[in-house]
Parts: structure tokens; C-alpha cells; sequence
């Protein structure tokens, strides 16, 4: 069955059960339509294809495909936000994202948050294609997945991940490693950990009912502030670190980790956490828990780094707190900073990063402090400084990494913006300070930047939890 709709909905009247898979195709090319139609339609699935995405919309209740094929790029209503209202509509739909654009920033978001489960680019292999969506469909015939308590439980990756059937060879693989492997979900429960996790951190039995990243995650870790955004609308794709970590037994170890964010699935959205214990190699006379003896600076901007802005926040929110003086942060980030390494290349993309680096801290005062937040992502740190005066300092660093001049030297053409997000502090009474809460301000703060279009300065206003343009 290959229906084109492009004006009414014709499958509303049918009355006959399914016997085939339904896969419904957006996308405004027909070209591209009468090609997917006729093999998917030869492979052995019903087709619904739609040349107007909102026409699709309207139809969707009465179709009810197992999965929906969309392109971007469309008139009217763009995939991207076609597929939010799909699923709005039906949270469970599988989605695949047809794009000629698969590194933009806005569609590797999309990837990495799970808004869609796939991306292909075009042009593609047809045959990859029709292998991609046999997958896809399958994997909506298992059993529901296990929930959070079964998950923690079981202590497997059976009812997380969905492998047709391959979980337990995986399982296999990832318990020969020596080093601890675990998966934790977004309220920061342990919901997998492999051998070498029970070894490394004295874990018992087959699984630990209720442990959780706290029990495993010292404060001093960057990763216990780090987590929350894994999980938030501008999630960091990966991160690796030095850092200290728990055993069962209360001891503390040092260690180089890793943390991916893993899209959503069956079993929902993770946080991958990958442990070496580096002990037996550092020469330390010290407590494994001591930050002095871990690393604080990037090596390719020479500002510090991720953990140093941490436990400088930590400090500055005692000192406000203790004697009331002002104090405003600045999370600023290059604009579509993955079409400057496309176009002008990663050597050049690293010395604009360089480059802003040595902008902003020229632009800065002495007492301030700037840090490689990660990435293209940079947080300026201005003790005793009130919000008109950071808002000013804001306004002085996006002008200045404007002037082409200041970037010529890189390469011929290379122009960069910048968007920021400014919060200011002391905020109203009852409003929660802390690491976490402050870092999540920032974040919502920048996402309203990009999300107005960018080389945009968003400021957070507590008195109503409110953000404004400035």
C-alpha cells in the first residue's frame, strides 16, 4: 500500500486491520518520495507519503504509522519542529531525520538531546536506508522496556538497550574490560555497571538496589555539577577529566574518567561513565581526594579550566553570601562554531578559539577571571560587579569579537559572533544558590540567546524567574 496525500487524508476510511508495518514519509521533494515509497514498498512496508508537513500533522491520528521518515528542510513547518509535535502526540513514535545539513548545530543537538532517534544524511545508501528502518520497526516489537527499579535490579542492559537480542554478547564484551563501566539515568541512578566497576569501586553481588552518582561522585568532582546539564537543553556531547570517585568501603581513588550523554531509547536517555583507576601511577603524598594535585588549566586556550571555575564559584557564593557583595557571571559561546571548522578547518577553529581567549581577557578586568568552560563555550567570572556593569562588560565582549580585523591573521573571511548569558547574584531571598542552580540559570540564559537568534546577550532576572534581551 503507497498512498501520496498531498490535500486530503485517504487513509482515514480504510477499515481493514494492518498486516505490514506503516512507515509515514515527509518531505517536499517527490523525487525523494517515489524513490523511499517504492523501496520500502518492495521491502514489505506500507507507505503514507506526505509532501506538506502540517497536511501531515493533521493526519497523523488517523494513520498511525510505526514510523515517521521527515525531512528538515521544509516549508510551511520545518522537520525538526514536525517531529516535536509527532511526538507530543505520541511519545513512543521512532523517528528518522532525513538532512543534507548532519552537522549543524541545531540538528547534532536534536541528535544528541533525542528529540530524533536518527539522522541520515543525504544523499544515502538505499539499501542502508531500508536496513536503518527494518531496525527501527522491530524494535517496537519486544516486550516494554524494564522499568527504573526493575532496571536497577536486574543490573543488566537487558530492558535499556534494545540489540535484537545481542545484549548479552555486549554484556559480555563490556565485563572483560578493566575498566568500570557504567550507565546512570537522568536521576542519577546507577542502572548498569560492568565487572570491572564491581571490582574498582567494591560493589557487591550482581547489583546495588539505590545507588546512585552520589554515593560514587564526590562534591570535588566536576562531574556532580557537571551531570545535571548532561540532561538539560544544551547537553555537553562528552566529557573527560581527571577526577576522584568512591568506593563501597568510603575510600577515594584517583582516577581519569569519561562521560557521554547517550540519546533516548527504550529505556530513556543515560549518562555512559567510563573509570580508569590511575592510583598505582600518580606519585602523591596526599589525600586522592586533594583538587590542588589535579589539573586546572586547558591546554589549548591556557585558561583555566572546567573544575577550576567550579571550585571558584563554590567560593564566590560563600563570599557573597557571607558579606552581600554583587556578583555576575557570563557563559559566552562561538556561533555555529562547527561551520568555521567545516570551512575553514580544525587548525583554524583552534586558533579562533586561542584568539577569543586572549580577546575576552583583554576585555576583563584584573580581578576577573576567565575559563574554558568546554568546547566553543568560555564563563567569565566578575567578583564585586553588579548587573548594569556586567552588562556592560558583556556588551563589550561581543563587540569586540566582531571586528574582523582582530581574525584576519587566521584566515581571509573568518568572522565570529558570539551569544551570552548573563545571571547576577545576590538573587531574591528564597531563591536557591548553589553550584547546580546557578550553572543551570546560565545555561537556560544562553539557550535563550541562540534560541533568539544568536550573537545575542540574555540576561536572567530572579525577581520573576524571567530572561530578557538586553
Amino acid at each position: 500500500m503507497n498512498r501520496d496525500i498531498d490535500s486530503q487524508n485517504s487513509h482515514g476510511s480504510d477499515s481493514e486491520p494492518r498486516t505490514k508495518p506503516l512507515i509515514m514519509v515527509v518531505d517536499d521533494d517527490p523525487v525523494v518520495c517515489c524513490v523511499l515509497a517504492g523501496a520500502l514498498n518492495r521491502t514489505g512496508f506500507d507507505v503514507e507519503i506526505f509532501h506538506d508537513s502540517v497536511l501531515a500533522l493533521e493526519s497523523f491520528d488517523n494513520i498511525s504509522p510505526d514510523l515517521a521518515v521527515v525531512d528538515w528542510v521544509m516549508p510551511n513547518l520545518d522537520g525538526l519542529s514536525l517531529v516535536d509535535r509527532l511526538k507530543a502526540k505520541s511519545p513512543q513514535l521512532t523517528t528518522i531525520l532525513l538532512t543534507g545539513h548532519g552537522e549543524h548545530e541545531v540538528v547534532e543537538q536534536a541528535r544528541m538531546s533525542g528529540r530524533v532517534n536518527l539522522v541520515l544524511d543525504k544523499p544515502f545508501n538505499l539499501a542502508h536506508f531500508l536496513k536503518v528502518v527494518a531496525a527501527c520497526v522491530q524494535r517496537r516489537e519486544p516486550a516494554a522496556p524494564l522499568q527504573p527499579e526493575e532496571r536497577a535490579e536486574a543490573g543488566t542492559l537487558t530492558g535499556w538497550l534494545t540489540l535484537d537480542g545481542r545484549e548479552a554478547y555486549f554484556e559480555h564484551i563490556l565485563d572483560s574490560l578493566i575498566d568500570a563501566v557504567m550507565m546512570i539515568d537522568r536521576e542519577g541512578r546507577v542502572v548498569y555497571f560492568n565487572n570491572g566497576a564491581r571490582r574498582m569501586f567494591n560493589f557487591r553481588g550482581q547489583a546495588n538496589p539505590g545507588l546512585s552518582i552520589n554515593d560514587i561522585c564526590p562534591v570535588e568532582n566536576q562531574l556532580s555539577a557537571l551531570f545535571p546539564h548532561f540532561f538539560g537543553s544544551h547537553p555537553p556531547v562528552q566529557e573527560q577529566s581527571l577526577g576522584c570517585f568512591i568506593k563501597g568501603d568510603g575510600s577515594r581513588f584517583n582516577s581519569i574518567y569519561s562521560a557521554s550523554f547517550l540519546q533516548a531509547g527504550p529505556g530513556g536517555s543515560a549518562v555512559l561513565l567510563v573509570v580508569k583507576d590511575i592510583s598505582h601511577i600518580l606519585q602523591t603524598t596526599t589525600e586522592a581526594s586533594e583538587p590542588q594535585r589535579l589539573p586546572l588549566t586547558d591546554p589549548l586556550t591556557g585558561l583555566y579550566n572546567r573544575r577550576h571555575f567550579d571550585l571558584r564559584l563554590a567560593e564566590e557564593l560563600r563570599r557573597m553570601e557571607r558579606y552581600g557583595s554583587p556578583l555576575t557571571l557570563l557563559m559566552i559561546d562561538f556561533d555555529h562554531f562547527k561551520e568555521i571548522n567545516a570551512h575553514f578547518g580544525h587548525l583554524a577553529g583552534d586558533q579562533a578559539l586561542r584568539k577569543g581567549a586572549e580577546i575576552f581577557g583583554q576585555a576583563l578586568r584584573a580581578v576577573d577571571s576567565l575559563f574554558r568552560w568546554g568546547g566553543d563555550e568560555y564563563m567569565a567570572l566578575l567578583p564585586e560587579t553588579s548587573g548594569e556593569m556586567g552588562m556592560n562588560a558583556a556588551r563589550r565582549l561581543r563587540q569586540l569579537i566582531r571586528a574582523p580585523e582582530l581574525l584576519a591573521e587566521i584566515a581571509p573571511g573568518l568572522k565570529v559572533t558570539v551569544s551570552i548569558g548573563l545571571a547576577s547574584l545576590p538573587w531574591a531571598a528564597g531563591r536557591e544558590v548553589s553550584v547546580p542552580a546557578v550553572l543551570a540559570v546560565m545555561d537556560k540564559a544562553l539557550s535563550q540567546a541562540k534560541k533568539n537568534g544568536r550573537d545575542r546577550i540574555v540576561r536572567y532576572l530572579d525577581d520573576g524567574d524571567r530572561f530578557a534581551e538586553i
